[in-house]
């Protein structure tokens, strides 16, 4: 478990943010702006959400990026009518302005998921409970609802059995919170940041994250960047607050 930054290192990092002649806010979806839930489809913002992240789009000098794993259909679907960027698919997708037009940072290769649907099908047929869910450049397994003892055990078994083949292909493994993400190798969300940088060179950047796949995030900022990692479990960032409540409060001290 991680240990919570203390009010006085929160309030010095809404100091520094509310402040700042220009702002970069770089937020993940689920587990940071939104509680995580058994299934993908389930995570469809709510109101508030939406109205804070519309109302910073709109505070003076502030961009607004959300750089989530979620599919291009998914975020569009629930913030595309903001004035918000998107990143979909931890960095593969990214569609700057509301009107824009979704492009892809790197070509997608085809062919490169035969080799793992068939693995992924049979954990589906031994684990009850748990689910493939498909995006244009990764696959992932779902195993949240699984019977703890035996998500564990299956999620090792699986875990161990990807990371051999993904050796010898185009691809990587992630560990995520009760989910196991296949993905391209090379693709992160990292790959967002430079490109918004040399967008808002001057601008104090801040980035809100819960898990591993944010790890590649933080590490892409400036050194003077600041990193909140959302959620009890240990993860990177240089402050650890609770919970996504809480992060949507920080965010609103700016308003």
């Amino acid at each position: 478990m991680s240990t919570p930054s203390t009010p006085e290192e929160i309030a010095h990092a809404v100091e520094r943010m509310a402040l700042a002649q220009a702002l970069l806010l770089l937020l993940d979806y689920d587990g940071t702006m939104t509680p995580i839930v058994g299934r993908p489809e389930l995570a469809r913002p709510d109101d508030d959400l939406r109205d804070l992240l519309g109302r910073l789009s709109h505070r003076p000098n502030t961009w607004v990026e959300v750089v989530s794993g979620r599919t291009r259909e998914s975020l569009e679907g629930w913030l595309g009518d903001l004035g918000v960027g998107l990143h979909a698919e931890h960095g593969f997708w990214s569609r700057e302005q509301p009107d824009g037009v979704w492009r892809a940072h790197r070509e997608l290769p085809t062919g490169w998921k035969a080799a793992v649907r068939p693995i992924f099908d049979d954990f589906v047929s031994r684990t009850p409970g748990s689910f493939i869910e498909e995006k244009s450049a990764s696959l992932a397994w779902h195993y949240r609802q699984v019977d703890a003892p035996v998500g564990i055990i299956h999620a090792d078994e699986l875990h161990r059995e990807l990371s051999a083949l993904s050796s010898t292909g185009p691809f990587e493994v992630l560990l995520g919170d009760k989910v196991i993400e296949v993905r391209l190798a090379g693709v992160n969300k990292g790959v967002v940041v430079p490109e918004l940088l040399r967008s808002h060179p001057d601008a104090t950047v801040a980035a809100f994250g819960d898990d591993t796949t944010d790890a590649d995030l933080f590490a892409a900022l400036p050194e003077d960047g600041l990193t909140i990692h959302v959620g009890p479990l240990e993860g990177p960032g240089g402050l650890h607050i609770e919970s996504p409540a809480q992060a949507r409060r920080i965010l609103r001290e700016l308003l």
